[in-house]
């Protein structure tokens, strides 16, 4: 009796697409605005919850296109988010290695997208746990210091959201 009940809960949405799809949108708070500018200012280190954030993060792009305004992201990863960056897992515990996997497939899957325009970590972050571009996954690129990329860009019309 559970399963036919998970069933028919698992088939609502199919039945009723247009309810299941209906989503608010952001029409006045997008009202003039063509691009979404977002710096996304990384700092979390937990990977089960970092991936969580990048989901949000790939909502919010497709929310951006789904409402006509074009997506310019970037992320900047700093602090000791920076260690989930890289190839070799030896910085991280045994039981977080498949979810640092995970985060970095994702990084993969958002850097793919055409509005986002690049993943750094911040080299200040990168010596204090001995990485140099090397070390890291891609498409990640190391720069000098992560600050002065989020200052540049607020110069540019990026809004900071951090991700801690």
């Amino acid at each position: 009796m559970r399963n036919l009940l998970f069933a028919l809960l698992l088939l609502l949405p199919a039945a009723f697409p247009a309810i299941a799809a209906e989503r608010p949108d952001d029409a006045r708070s997008l009202q003039g605005i063509e691009e979404g500018r977002i710096l996304w200012d990384v700092t979390l280190d937990d990977p089960g919850r970092l991936l969580s954030r990048l989901k949000v993060v790939e909502q919010t792009y497709r929310d951006l296109e789904r409402q006509g305004v074009e997506p310019r992201m970037l992320l900047a990863f700093r602090s000791g988010a920076v260690r989930l960056l890289a190839e070799d897992l030896d910085r991280v515990e045994l039981a977080e290695e498949p979810a640092v996997r995970q985060v970095q497939r994702k990084l993969v899957e958002l850097a793919r997208l055409e509005g986002v325009t690049r993943i750094e970590a911040c080299s200040l972050a990168t010596r204090r746990v001995e990485l140099s571009q090397e070390d890291l996954v891609e498409p990640v690129v190391e720069v000098g210091n992560t600050f002065l990329t989020a200052a540049a860009y607020a110069q540019r019309g990026y809004a900071r959201i951090r991700l801690d």
